[in-house]
């Protein structure tokens, strides 16, 4: 039958790994084919296996150069690290490749950009997936490439509270979660203590009410499908030392030191521009980079989520020594500032989703602003923005990358456009 066909493996191949691809896979190729073998590196002679569509890793026959030890027991079922397998030097050239590669295909040439690295036991918020299969629970990350869910003791790059509390949500999970109903789990640390948001399907009142129940005293805040069940207190995060409120389920750096980096390569950018004025943060979140750069300029911040505009404004009132900040609940994606609103602001910061910001580049190139700061978490939406900028004649005079999600494939970019 053609299901039972496409999963069938088929007799085991040999071959040398030839390149690494932009999910941090090895590159070989058979007869012609190019095939894709999960955590084989350059230089690796390895044995897999074709499964349908997909490769499989089966034996490393000898292994390449740039190949170390792994640092987590984890590592090859989890499908949350793609790179603890590579030493340092080439895995930070790999990161850079994955930037350039895509601004060599919209024609931006730029010397190779310096990586900011962050320490492991860092990441303060990560989700989860949860089911109970028979008596057992497993809570952590989905395989690579499948919806299996790895059960995780460990896990080196999350920060030390959420870690220390996984067992505890497994037991309760264990007590109250019906078989077969699975469960997505957001745990964030706050400034004040550790929040957590669940979500799912298939759980009657009584069962949600006793798990809440059952967590109330290891969590600040309990969440269910962004309807909060306890609050001890109101979790809150920091922002260039204003603590703003942080709502259910908002957009949140995941490394805080990273976050902070991003928000000095920001405030130095646009402290070197000539022209005085109010700045204009697009896609601004909680203000993350809002507060860091009223400190010395005012600044007008748009966004999309109305929670995060409150929150924004709320931790403005509170604030002191700043400089004014006004926050718009705006739709970058539908209604963009147009050129004409751009040009009051003397420099414009712009933190877009993985989608990028197509509409709103357009406009930033068609006005008169003399400068655009950007971050973004997503290399090809970056690059096609930033052609975008330079064909309205700005200049990509700054790239520094931030390698806030560490032995994964993403990066994260910052730039600076000037006229």
């Amino acid at each position: 039958m053609p299901a039972e066909e496409d999963n069938a493996l088929d007799e085991p191949i040999a071959a040398t790994v030839e390149s690494l691809g932009s999910k941090g896979d090895g590159i070989a190729y058979i007869g012609g084919e190019k095939l894709h073998v999960p955590f084989a590196l350059p230089g690796d002679t390895v044995a897999f296996q074709k499964r349908g569509q997909r490769t499989e890793f089966v034996e490393l026959i000898k292994a390449s150069p740039h190949r170390i030890p792994a640092i987590c027991r984890h590592f090859g079922a989890c499908g949350g690290c793609v790179a603890q397998h590579i030493d340092r030097s080439y895995y930070l050239d790999w990161k850079r490749s994955l930037v350039l590669s895509q601004l060599a295909r919209v024609q931006i040439e730029t010397p190779a950009p310096a990586i900011q690295e962050y320490a492991l036991a860092t990441r303060r918020r990560a989700a989860f997936h949860a089911k109970k299969l028979g008596a057992e629970v497993r809570l952590g990350f989905k395989a690579s490439g499948s919806h299996e869910i790895i059960d995780i003791e460990e896990c080196p790059i999350l920060h030390p509270k959420i870690s220390a509390t996984l067992p505890i949500i497994r037991q309760a999970l264990s007590r109250y979660q019906p078989p077969g109903i699975e469960l997505e789990i957001q745990l964030t640390a706050a400034a004040n203590g550790l929040d957590c948001a669940m979500s799912g399907a298939g759980m009657s009142v009584k069962q949600r009410g006793s798990l809440a129940e059952s967590l109330a005293g290891n969590f600040i805040r309990y969440s269910w499908n962004g309807e909060s069940f306890f609050g001890h207190g109101s979790p809150f995060v920091n922002f260039a030392g204003v603590p703003v409120p942080l709502p259910p389920n908002s957009f949140l750096q995941a490394v805080e030191d990273c976050e902070n980096d991003m928000a000095s390569f920001i405030v130095n950018a646009i402290r070197k521009t000539n022209k005085k004025g109010v700045v204009c943060d697009l896609f601004s979140g909680l203000g993350a980079f809002t507060f860091p750069c009223a400190k010395e300029r005012s600044v007008t911040a748009y966004e999309g989520s109305s929670a995060s505009v409150d929150a924004l404004n709320s931790g403005f009132r509170k604030a002191q020594k700043l400089k004014p900040v006004q926050a718009i609940r705006r739709d970058l994606f539908r209604n963009p500032l147009s050129p004409i609103e751009l040009n009051k602001f003397a420099a414009i910061i712009l933190d877009p989703p993985r989608e990028g910001a197509e509409a709103q580049c357009k406009a930033i190139a068609a006005s008169k602003a003399p400068i655009a700061v950007s971050i973004s978490c997503n290399a090809a939406t970056f690059a096609r923005d930033a052609a975008i900028l330079a064909s309205g004649g700005f200049q990509l005079s700054d790239l520094t990358l931030f390698d806030q999600f560490k032995f994964s494939a993403h990066i994260e970019i910052g730039a600076v456009f000037k006229r």
